[in-house]
């Protein structure tokens, strides 16, 4: 036999060093600040969504639940956007927070409009629909700075 056959011994000490490197890769993967603008970026995605669902909501086709469900998950989002916002860079993180400041007091005013209208009646369509109209514009102004492309 020219070359002995490894034996598992030896194998296991390459085996080990082998999923360690693999671990270092994988856990090297991503920065906090990667991550957060990621986070960002996915909720930021999802209030796009979320507000144009509600914009294309009309008095015919829109029930107060679907119209509170989707500010309640914008709401989440928002809360995400708070929390992943302190791993930023501090210049993304100045845009991030001020573009959530805005958005969320538009946010908070729609809620209440929508809570409101919906007890008004007659005129309850038209209030929660001026309401999604300025929220989906408080949105595009407000988030036009944070580029997540």
């Amino acid at each position: 036999m020219l070359f002995p056959r490894p034996t598992r011994v030896r194998l296991i000490p390459v085996l080990a060093a082998l999923l360690v490197a693999a671990g270092l890769l994988v856990a090297c993967g991503e920065s906090e600040e990667e991550k957060a603008q990621n986070e960002v970026c996915d909720a930021r995605a999802d209030i796009q969504r979320r507000v144009d669902d509600l914009a294309d909501l009309t008095i015919t086709t829109a029930s107060i639940e679907q119209v509170t469900d989707n500010l309640e998950a914008i709401r989440d989002d928002l809360q995400t956007i708070a929390a992943e916002q302190g791993d930023l860079e501090p210049e993304r993180r100045q845009e991030v927070e001020q573009a959530a400041k805005r958005f969320g007091s538009q946010l908070q005013a729609t809620a209440q409009d929508v809570v409101s209208g919906a007890a008004s009646g007659e005129e309850a369509g038209t209030r929660v629909g001026s309401a999604l109209d300025e929220l989906a514009k408080t949105f595009r102004e407000a988030y036009a700075p944070v580029d997540c492309d």
